[in-house]
């Protein structure tokens, strides 16, 4: 006997009542609704996370505080939809604070309507499809009967699609009104606009825009990238910065929650004296920061924040504790434009230091040695700055002229470089 779309809709009795009420929120039947206790829902989430962070946010991957809420927001949702399955909590009570504020992030991050309506749809697809391998598991531990096993599979289903057309209702409502007001904002509409400029699309920017932004774009730029403060601290710290070097204006932009750039703008060429001053001001602070070049026009004002980008990724390798807290772009280019090709810079390193570059205490005290040595010139200076002996001095070069196989001023230039690149890559 075939079954018909009719004999479906007849047997569940398609409701003729408005469109809310067609989803069914039952949990399973009592036969296998303890099949919903055991399962394992911090790996469920764990697989969500993973998911949505890889198919949707990647962008925001490498920002603890956006991981968090979506950590929180997909845990929220897996033990409400697991309560909902066990029949502990009805569907209108779930509670979802930790959801609908990561919808409230997004909306403030600009993230698009439809990347969120993503991230659900592959986060419900993931869920049913666990839940679903779970279930089957428990059938045919049982030994279930056909017909109970199809109708708890089928329930199973019409739970999670009804769940998920809750959560996402709410969310899609939270996300939109939020989303809205923010958009009403001075302050959005400026995020807005900064936006189209880092990716090329000023030629429609309007009399009106460029009021709203209130930055001028010809003139000469640097760039204060925070990677540890969000934007309202970052936006007080902008004035300081502005006071110190005599700049024109600041531009605050949020990369993330928790990461900002802010621009400095002078209508006349920076000089030394005042990028000291933004160093002096983010020194006294105890600020994070990199610091890019002093860049002209439009084209300088996306370079600057190109360039603060490029000075954090030598942060990165050099390791939170290893790297100073300020950091230049003109002081970290060697760097930059080696680690262009990591492999590259690994081999050059190996070619050059050989057992010099290993991590033991001998090489790393040789490395300080040599280092220090290239940059004071002496053997009584270097002496004096690692409050040495200078005859230690003496050994521990002759000692690394020994490990490299040539004089010290034979490829003084690559051993240099190479004992730069070993605190960024590791021994």
């Amino acid at each position: 006997m075939t079954t018909t779309v009719g004999d479906v809709l007849a047997a569940h009795e398609c409701p003729s009542g408005p469109p809310d009420t067609w989803f069914d929120g039952r949990p399973l039947p009592e036969s296998v609704r303890d099949a919903a206790d055991d399962f394992d829902v911090p790996a469920m989430v764990d697989a969500v996370v993973e998911r949505c962070s890889t198919a949707v946010f990647t962008n925001h991957r490498d920002d603890e505080a956006f991981m968090a809420r979506l950590r929180a927001s997909v845990t929220q949702n897996a033990y409400a939809l697991q309560d909902v399955l066990a029949g502990r909590v009805d569907l209108e009570d779930v509670r979802l604070d930790r959801v609908l504020a990561f919808a409230t992030v997004q909306a403030q991050l600009r993230i698009p309507q439809k990347s969120m309506q993503r991230s659900y749809r592959v986060s419900f697809y993931t869920q049913w499809e666990l839940w679903t391998a779970h279930l089957r598991a428990r059938i045919e531990r049982d030994d279930l009967g056909r017909n109970d096993a199809l109708a708890a599979l089928a329930q199973l289903t019409r739970v999670i699609l009804t769940y998920q057309d809750h959560v996402a209702s709410k969310v899609a409502e939270t996300y939109t009104r939020d989303y809205e007001a923010l958009s009403r904002t001075r302050a959005h509409v400026r995020q807005n606009l900064v936006r189209d400029i880092l990716r090329g699309d000023e030629a429609g920017l309007t009399a009106s825009d460029l009021a709203i932004l209130a930055y001028h774009l010809d003139g000469h730029h640097v760039a204060v990238l925070l990677p540890d403060m969000a934007e309202g601290a970052a936006t007080q710290l902008a004035d300081g910065l502005r006071s110190a070097t005599k700049a024109y204006e600041t531009l605050p932009y949020p990369l993330a929650l928790t990461s900002t750039v802010v621009w400095l703008c002078r209508l006349e060429p920076w000089h030394p004296s005042n990028l000291d001053a933004v160093h002096n001001v983010l020194d006294k602070v105890g600020a994070t920061a990199s610091i890019s070049d002093p860049n002209i026009g439009i084209e300088g004002f996306r370079a600057t924040l190109r360039q603060t980008s490029e000075t954090e990724r030598v942060r990165a390798a050099w390791g939170v504790h290893n790297a100073p807290r300020v950091i230049r772009y003109s002081d970290a280019g060697l760097e930059i434009l080696l680690l262009q090709n990591t492999e590259l810079a690994r081999g050059f390193v190996h070619a050059e230091l050989g057992s010099l570059a290993t991590d033991t205490a001998e090489a790393t005290r040789l490395r300080e040695t040599l280092e220090t040595s290239f940059r004071l010139g002496s053997h009584v200076a270097t002496a004096e700055h690692l409050q040495l002996h200078e005859h230690t001095v003496r050994n521990r070069l002759q000692k690394a002229e020994q490990v490299l196989g040539h004089s010290l001023q034979e490829r003084r230039t690559e051993v240099q470089v190479a004992i730069r690149l070993v605190r960024l890559l590791g021994s």
